[in-house]
């Protein structure tokens, strides 16, 4: 049957990367990954899955500005850092003459890690007033697109400036943003899978298919490897 942005989670299993090898960010970031879960009471496999999925903790800087272990924005970070719990993290001020430098504050990785950390925490308590489901991938969407864009998105209610983050944020041509909810949570879950040395795959293993069709609206499907099932795990 024709289908039209069919979104196919895929994994294939004759492509499949396995290495012996434990996944490991290394032992100073593995460590303060444990630390700051521990510390701020979220899971430390979401954590894991929410730092893989964000891929900045070697350095790398992403099209938005964002930078650092959690790929924080400037203005997530200087948000956070002016709370009270940023300023107990220490967490510095992002300013025009350290914004991008080796002096940036999120350069530091045990303080951008904890902040990750913190700012999940604040999602956790910020999902029970408003009643969002707390799964490790309403965490890394919130982490993603922001707390307000996927509430409104949720609610069937995203505005343009909603539309326009996710595509700067993997929102792909043609994908509705039910179809980007899934298909974020899914890369989500094989990053975090990855992190927690539950699989040994790579991220070529899914894939979003928009066949040519004139049906329109039709169902997201996900396709999982036989034997690998995957584990929803949520925050304790």
């Amino acid at each position: 049957m024709a289908i039209t942005r069919l979104l196919v989670s895929i994994f294939l299993l004759c492509t499949c990367t396995v290495s012996a090898q434990a996944f490991s960010f290394g032992q100073d970031i593995d460590q303060d990954i444990h630390n700051a879960a521990q510390h701020y009471q979220v899971s430390e496999a979401m954590l894991r899955g929410l730092v893989k999925m964000e891929d900045g903790w070697y350095g790398k800087r992403s099209p938005t500005g964002a930078l650092g272990v959690g790929q924080f924005t400037q203005k997530t970070w200087n948000w956070l850092a002016q709370s009270r719990r940023g300023k107990m993290l220490g967490m510095r001020l992002i300013t025009p003459s350290n914004r991008g430098t080796k002096s940036d504050p999120r350069r530091h990785h045990r303080t951008n890690t904890y902040a990750t950390a913190l700012l999940a925490r604040w999602h956790l308590e910020q999902f029970a007033l408003r009643g969002i489901k707390p799964t490790d991938e309403h965490l890394y969407l919130a982490h993603n697109i922001g707390l307000e864009g996927l509430h409104r998105a949720l609610l069937g209610r995203a505005n343009a400036e909603d539309i326009r983050n996710m595509r700067r944020n993997g929102m792909r041509k043609g994908m509705s943003v039910v179809q980007f909810l899934a298909y974020q949570g899914q890369r989500y879950r094989l990053h975090k899978h990855i992190a927690n040395n539950r699989i040994h795959l790579n991220e070529q293993n899914y894939a979003w298919v928009s066949p040519k069709s004139a049906v329109q609206n039709q169902a997201i499907f996900g396709v999982e490897p036989q034997g690998t099932p995957l584990v929803w795990v949520e925050p304790k």
